[in-house]
């Protein structure tokens, strides 16, 4: 799944998850985030820094519903208190936009199949 506000990511990441098989669920907020985590089967969930805001409290919301959901978080601008407030969260990968796509279809897939430990 991959919330975010604007197409970006959806639109960069799409022929890539497609290709690898995936079904994309596109939501534009954190209610529709929430409504479909409670409703759907979500293997890796991308979702953009930019709905949190200041607040991280909804990652420990989803981890609350979905302990073992892989939590990818996106950001356009990085800053050191917004990074370290995100990573103590115990989120799956931190991305940042503008070192483009490759590292983040990397993270999805290692996300998505890992190996059990």
């Amino acid at each position: 799944m991959i919330a975010e506000p604007a197409d970006g990511l959806c639109g960069e990441l799409t022929p890539f998850l497609e290709k690898t098989g995936f079904r994309v669920i596109r939501v534009r907020t954190l209610k529709e985030t929430f409504l479909t985590l409670q409703s759907q089967r979500v293997d890796v969930l991308v979702l953009d820094a930019a709905l949190l805001g200041d607040d991280c409290g909804f990652i420990s919301i989803i981890k609350g519903m979905e302990e073992d959901l892989p939590i990818i978080i996106c950001a356009e601008v990085n800053t050191p208190e917004l990074e370290s407030k995100i990573r103590q969260q115990n989120i799956f990968f931190y991305h940042i936009k503008s070192f483009g796509t490759q590292d983040l279809e990397m993270a999805i897939s290692n996300a998505v199949f890992k190996l059990p430990g």
